[in-house]
């Protein structure tokens, strides 16, 4: 079994985030959900780190503790702003010292119509749960602080393998979180992406 772990800053339009947590109850089917919020939240179990700075390392600090209090032998990463299907839950992988992406990925940008393809994002990825603590523990300075940090990957190249479905992750880009900008496949896009619908519709039913 696999434990969810759910981190976010707590910055996003609550009904958007909320669809985004309805969706992720939905997929995940029962798996053990550990929440690391900025503000309280009704989410599995859920640890409030309360108004601290908005900043990537200390998203990987909510990681961070969400890690340490599951019990699992392999956790999954679950954001704010991205719609998962199910079968983003069910893979485990056959190594425990190594990270694994999920590489059907999609980013929708706010106020556009299109989605456009990306190689990874740190929300949709799974990894050994000794690993993951340690490979982040490696790259701050105080783990246990929250003051803000230079950026930094948690993994290298050596630590990268990848799995994938014919379900699409969808990635939000929405102005609310930490940056609009976000690296993806320029020449790759398309605008409708079963099983969430066209662009047009996912604005509708989501943003």
């Amino acid at each position: 079994m696999n434990t969810v772990i759910y981190y976010s800053a707590c910055t996003e339009e609550p009904e958007f985030e909320g669809k985004i947590i309805d969706n992720l109850i939905t997929q995940a089917r029962g798996l053990p959900i550990i929440s690391v919020t900025r503000k309280p939240m009704n989410l599995g179990k859920n640890i409030c780190i309360g108004e601290q700075p908005i900043c990537y390392s200390n998203s990987f600090k909510q990681i961070l503790i969400g890690l340490r209090e599951a019990t699992t032998d392999f956790c999954i990463a679950a954001e704010s702003d991205v719609l998962y299907p199910r079968k983003y839950f069910t893979f485990t992988p056959p190594h425990k010292d190594r990270v694994y992406r999920y590489t059907n990925l999609w980013v929708h940008f706010d106020g556009r119509d299109w989605f456009w393809k990306k190689k990874w994002v740190e929300g949709a990825q799974m990894c050994g749960r000794e690993h993951w603590i340690k490979s982040i523990e490696k790259i701050l300075v105080n783990p246990d602080s929250w003051e803000p940090e230079p950026f930094q990957f948690i993994f290298n190249e050596k630590d990268e393998n990848f799995w994938t479905s014919e379900e699409p992750v969808l990635y939000f880009k929405t102005r609310a979180g930490i940056g609009f900008k976000t690296g993806y496949e320029q020449k790759i896009k398309v605008r409708d992406l079963p099983p969430w619908g066209t662009a047009l519709e996912v604005k509708r039913r989501y943003l």
